[in-house]
């Protein structure tokens, strides 16, 4: 009996641990602040990242590459691109937001190897900030939607100054 109980302990025990890991794995992130004078964007993403700055004239992009599921996030910053980033050509929009022609975001999937593949963009025309994540899986999605419903934008105290 005692020895039975014993296992019972001993499994629950590393069903938590089990539990527990799987959570916080998927919850884990890193924030970064990018600077994009005279603003700085706040923003978190998977802790397991790849990160890549493609500089050019008028400004950047920063492509964060998101090891554990695949999926992509692009931070723009900077003038003389054509909006939207994304081609809608075979994708499903299921939302789209305007806020007075300053906030654009714009919601939907797409069909890849029979698998849903969710993206979003959102566009900040007034601070010249755009963000989208691409590629995204639906048990991932709440999750992505998080980061980009937490995304900070406030102006830069040291850029005024």
């Amino acid at each position: 009996m005692i020895k039975d109980c014993a296992n019972k302990l001993i499994a629950l025990t590393v069903l938590l641990l089990c539990f527990n890991n799987a959570i916080s794995g998927q919850t884990q992130g890193k924030i970064d602040t990018i600077l994009c004078p005279p603003r700085i964007l706040i923003i978190e993403y998977p802790e397991l990242s790849k990160v890549k700055t493609d500089n050019y004239e008028e400004g950047f992009f920063k492509t964060i590459s998101c090891i554990s599921d695949t999926a992509a996030i692009v931070i723009h910053c900077g003038n003389m691109v054509n909006l939207p980033f994304t081609n809608f050509t075979n994708k499903t929009i299921t939302s789209e937001f305007l806020l007075d022609k300053d906030i654009r975001s714009v919601r939907g999937y797409y069909i890849q190897n029979g698998r849903k593949k969710y993206f979003r963009e959102d566009n900040y025309k007034k601070y010249s900030i755009n963000v989208l994540y691409d590629h995204v899986d639906s048990e991932n999605l709440d999750y992505y939607e998080r980061i980009f419903n937490n995304i900070k934008i406030q102006e830069d105290e040291d850029y005024t100054k």
